[in-house]
């Protein structure tokens, strides 16, 4: 009797270790899976960011050339408003300016 009791033990502890076993490769493959599916959410992740930066730069890249050919046509319209000025009147400014800058020149 005590040896078929201790089959029994020995049977439902090969049982269970079988129950381990699987359970514990469930969990492998599982961990697996999540690796796997967090791989590939990190590569489109990244690649939605990269796409993100493009845009981004070409957005600052277009808005800097708008702001340069603004300034260039400023700047444009400021040198053909200087070259357009009467020299008399730029004498007189130039002038009153250095009188009060330069002693003894009142």
């Amino acid at each position: 009797m005590d040896n078929n009791i201790l089959s029994e033990v020995i049977d439902v502890e090969r049982e269970i270790q079988k129950c381990l076993d699987r359970e514990q490769e469930k969990a492998r493959d599982w961990l697996a899976k999540v690796k796997k599916e967090c791989a590939d959410e990190l590569v489109r992740e990244e690649e939605l960011i990269k796409n993100s930066l493009a845009a981004a730069e070409d957005q600052a890249r277009k808005e800097a050339e708008e702001s340069a050919a603004s300034s260039l046509s400023a700047a444009a319209a400021l040198v053909e408003q200087r070259d357009h000025l009467d020299r008399a009147l730029l004498q007189a400014v130039v002038d009153k300016y250095i009188r009060t800058i330069l002693p003894g020149s009142s």
